[in-house]
């Protein structure tokens, strides 16, 4: 398992381009038998249960026929799945589930939770170094950029919201250049972080992209999205939607359930694709709910790659209730 640790910290350099901390394992009475605890700076942020002498089966969306094994969930998605004895490991093949051994069960729970968590993980030292080995091979843009036009701080902050949206860090120097451009209109980091994402566009694709080449998303209805557009604010650093709470609980059910139906029929690329000015609160919104949905627009999206719709969601009575507020808006202004 140490070694597979390992491993999981080298991708993470090659994937996201960060350091990821040690990871130490210890024992915990307090816990059951086959039970585990995932913690950063010691704050549970995942648990899970592995059967040690099992194997997890999961649909993966083809299977007509049942299995006989114990229900469970697989702990990343939180997806229906079977801890089956190794005997009828073939036969759940054959019958179109996904087999894997506990050790790659927590491997996966571990190297995805750490991955959802990694904005937390990045230090102002990390970002130093980063900035000096980059100084190395571009003196000049490092020079240019880093300093009073762009403080360590900021750029600390944005590289942090971009972890958080799903995205590697890797490309800084694509990242500055992107900065040098945008920091002299606003020190925003809501907004300087989006005007990095529509630069990094080639990458969001190729992070999202399905091997047919299309891009498999779940998006909002017009309607929807417009009376959305509209009711946008921005309060300090943050942009958010204004909407009856009533609407967004609606809302976020609803998208909630499309993505899992898509995940249940062995979809693991989906997407909620959006306009860009509605993303960054969209994304607020889910983060809760559905953390593991990555939020983009469209014009993050490179051209000529194909957007298949897969649900479109709408909230009809939301719809209605927010454009009654509108007209209300409207007779205000006009009295």
């Amino acid at each position: 398992i140490f070694d597979r640790i390992a491993a999981v910290r080298k991708k993470f350099v090659q994937s996201l381009g960060i350091v990821m901390p040690l990871v130490r394992l210890k024992d915990n009475i307090n816990l059951a038998p086959t039970s585990y605890e995932i913690r950063i700076l010691d704050h549970i942020v995942a648990t899970g249960q592995l059967e040690p002498d099992m194997l997890m089966a999961m649909d993966s969306g083809r299977s007509t026929v049942k299995i006989s094994g114990t229900p469970t969930k697989e702990p990343v998605y939180g997806l229906p799945a079977y801890w089956i004895h190794p005997s009828v490991k073939e036969s759940a093949e054959i019958n179109g589930f996904t087999v894997i051994d506990p050790e790659s069960v927590f491997i996966t729970h571990l190297s995805e939770t750490l991955r959802k968590h990694a904005h937390e993980l990045l230090s102002r030292e990390d970002v130093q170094g980063l900035l000096d080995r980059l100084k190395k091979s571009q003196p000049a843009l490092v020079g240019d950029v880093i300093g009073e036009l762009v403080p360590v701080g900021l750029l600390q902050r944005v590289l942090k919201n971009l972890l958080a949206g799903g995205l590697p860090i890797k490309q800084l120097g694509l990242i500055l250049e992107s900065l040098g451009e945008s920091a002299p209109k606003t020190k925003n980091p809501v907004m300087l972080t989006e005007l990095v994402r529509k630069r990094l566009s080639r990458s969001i694709t190729e992070l999202f992209k399905s091997d047919d080449g299309k891009i498999y998303a779940i998006i909002l209805h017009p309607g929807l999205e417009h009376q959305m557009l509209s009711t946008l604010k921005q309060e300090g650093e943050n942009i958010r939607i204004e909407m009856p709470t009533d609407m967004a609980v609606d809302l976020t059910r609803n998208i909630a359930s499309a993505w899992k139906r898509q995940m249940e029929a062995g979809r693991d690329k989906i997407t909620l694709a959006c306009d860009s000015r509605l993303r960054w609160s969209l994304a607020e919104m889910l983060s809760r709910t559905v953390p593991q949905l990555n939020v983009i627009a469209y014009d993050e999206i490179a051209l000529g790659v194909d957007v298949e719709p897969v649900e479109t969601v709408n909230v009809v009575q939301a719809v209605n209730r927010m454009t009654d507020i509108e007209q209300q808006i409207a007779e205000s202004a006009a009295l």
